[in-house]
């Protein structure tokens, strides 16, 4: 009877619904004490990060009401004591983009079309350790 692992809330924020179920599912499978949030929307997906704990944040860079880098920005004002691991997760190539989004706070720039679920799962892990104890908690 060993103790549960610590329940980390992941909030996936992609407004292609086809893209948030499947990455879930991924999570799910890779980490399934996992909570998996999804929001369709940057104001959506900030409303979830202000009203409850979330460890990590995952968004997609093209949103129908922001850009992905106003949820990074509002989530990581300091970019280099973020209190919250933010991953950019999208289909956009551009290595400026990759390079702004990381000087900008983000943990991690993976490209949908070229990772696997284990593999963003291991990130997600990997930015959720780089934040260490100071994280403010809700």
């Amino acid at each position: 009877m060993g103790c549960a692992p610590p329940t980390v809330k992941v909030l996936l924020i992609d407004s292609c619904k086809e893209n948030r179920q499947y990455w879930s599912q991924r999570l799910n499978i890779s980490s399934p004490y996992w909570v998996v949030l999804e929001a369709d929307s940057g104001a959506a997906g900030l409303a979830i990060c202000h009203s409850q704990r979330v460890d990590c944040v995952i968004t997609e860079l093209t949103l129908p009401d922001m850009s992905g880098f106003e949820v990074l920005v509002d989530l990581v004002p300091r970019a280099r004591r973020p209190e919250i691991a933010v991953i950019m997760l999208t289909d956009i190539t551009l290595p400026a983009m990759a390079a702004l989004a990381l000087n900008s706070g983000a943990k991690a720039y993976l490209i949908k079309s070229r990772i696997s679920g284990d593999y963003l799962d291991r990130a997600i892990r990997k930015a959720i350790a780089g934040i260490g104890p100071s994280r403010k908690t809700a």
